[in-house]
């Protein structure tokens, strides 16, 4: 009678850079691999490395080691390899750190299961079970494996945006608030560990906190993000949120004209106070305006023969082709800063036009509501304490729309929307069927100084 082939107690774990993953950054993720008693295992370790570069002379600096399985704080690829090169972006240390606990973690739990029973034949459902907790197993089941030391909200959300650079800074930035809420609510919480309990306590821990529905729409959206960005799945019920959103700030005819006769008392806050009603004129959200190009300045032909200056852009966020008539006064604006204005934050913005709002007086008492859990909590507040920077398209979108009997073409053309029409799809041949309305409709609305410059 054979008797079965007795199994010895060997394992052989590597890991290995993912390079047909690398993103545009250079980094890709690592891999482990685990081989034993005919079996495999591939797992995801969590970690994102940058495994070469290009040193400043050209030469090419190997990153990672794929003897030892480290990534280097750097060396040069020479014949003699001397010299030592910046690190690597992460701390090497804390990267190699957590990759030899998750090689150890796969080594002693093959260990423990070969001394459970000796010379049998280890399982790949046994490591796999070890390795990973129930609870996670019923989440991630359908996806590759993480363990050991697996990665934050912050972390996941970081790769997301290394991997989208081409989103607009509002898009990139709109999920940090998760990750910092995370930080503090649970830090030991993984984006893999969510599940519907925990996703409910999460919503009602943000509710406790008086967050807006929109934020916690945000907020759940951004643990989606993490879920997809770890190939797990997303689209469960209990993940969405349906929000309510408050009505948004606009200001009325009079108001624009204040801002327009106020005098400025720094340079920082007339070029802050021109560069918001530019905004308003082109109809460009923020991140629209920091790409402007001279460029982009056109004359439009109408029909009866005359040429208007105009703005032909791409709206960042959907992509559609606007040509922008220019009221006279938004062209003077443009000249007076060399149609270029210097770059500042978006906190910076928000601040400035704040303290621009104040000294021109606008007073006028607007509810900042805030709808949370559906029931609305009222917040009055004087609209220099409420105006930002995407005031300045509202604006412009309710006030053509005021002043032209509630033609929708217009705002639709300055903003940038998406036209209902697919056949409509040349900006400039609807900018100059549109253009005379939408500068009939900046003359009502600025009045005298439609032609005018603000003041300084």
């Amino acid at each position: 009678m054979l008797r079965p082939t007795p199994y010895k107690r060997k394992i052989s774990v590597r890991l290995y850079p993912r390079l047909a993953s690398t993103n545009q950054s250079g980094f890709c993720p690592v891999r482990l691999t685990a081989r034993w008693h005919g079996e495999e295992l591939q797992v995801d370790t969590g970690e994102i490395i940058l495994p070469q570069r290009e040193g400043k002379n050209g030469e090419i600096e190997l990153l990672w080691h794929s003897e030892s399985q480290t990534v280097m704080s750097g060396r040069k690829l020479t014949a003699k390899e001397e010299g030592t090169v910046p690190t690597h972006p992460d701390f090497h240390y804390n990267i190699n750190s957590r990759l030899s606990k998750m090689v150890k973690q796969v080594v002693d739990t093959f260990n423990r299961l070969w001394d459970a029973a000796p010379f049998e034949k280890v399982s790949k459902a046994a490591m796999f079970a070890e390795l990973l907790p129930a609870e996670v197993r019923s989440v991630a089941a359908p996806a590759p494996v993480k363990m050991g030391v697996t990665r934050t909200f912050r972390q996941v959300l970081e790769e997301w945006k290394a991997e989208n650079r081409n989103l607009a800074k509002d898009s990139l930035r709109k999920y940090d608030q998760l990750a910092t809420m995370m930080e503090v609510w649970r830090p030991e919480l993984r984006p893999e560990q969510v599940t519907q309990k925990v996703a409910k306590e999460y919503q009602q821990h943000l509710l406790d906190l008086q967050k807006s529905d929109a934020t916690i729409k945000i907020h759940f959206a951004g643990i989606r993000k993490c879920l997809e960005q770890l190939n797990l799945k997303a689209d469960m019920a209990w993940l969405q949120y349906s929000a309510k959103n408050a009505p948004q700030l606009d200001l009325e005819m009079e108001e624009v004209r204040r801002l327009i006769s106020w005098r400025p008392t720094s340079e920082a806050l007339a070029e802050e106070r021109d560069r918001w009603l530019f905004q308003m004129f082109s109809g460009r959200r923020y991140e629209d305006l920091e790409k402007f190009d001279k460029r982009e300045r056109i004359m439009l032909t109408l029909g009866d023969g005359t040429n208007v200056p105009a703005l032909l852009h791409a709206q960042g966020k959907t992509g559609n082709d606007a040509a922008v008539p220019l009221p006279p006064i938004a062209v003077k604006i443009g000249e007076h800063w060399n149609w270029h204005f210097p770059a500042r934050t978006w906190q910076q913005r928000g601040d400035l036009i704040k303290e621009i709002a104040k000294q021109a007086g606008l007073t006028r008492e607007w509810d900042d509501r805030l709808i949370t859990g559906g029931k609305v909590v009222h917040n009055w507040r004087p609209i220099h304490q409420v105006i930002g920077t995407h005031t300045a398209r509202h604006t412009a979108g309710t006030l053509l729309k005021q002043v032209s009997g509630g033609n929708k073409a217009l705002a639709k053309m300055v903003l940038g929307h998406a036209d209902e029409d697919v056949t409509d799809r040349y900006a400039k041949d609807k900018a100059r069927l549109l253009a005379p309305a939408v500068l009939e409709a900046w003359q009502k609305i600025l009045g005298e100084w439609y032609d005018g410059v603000p003041v300084r």
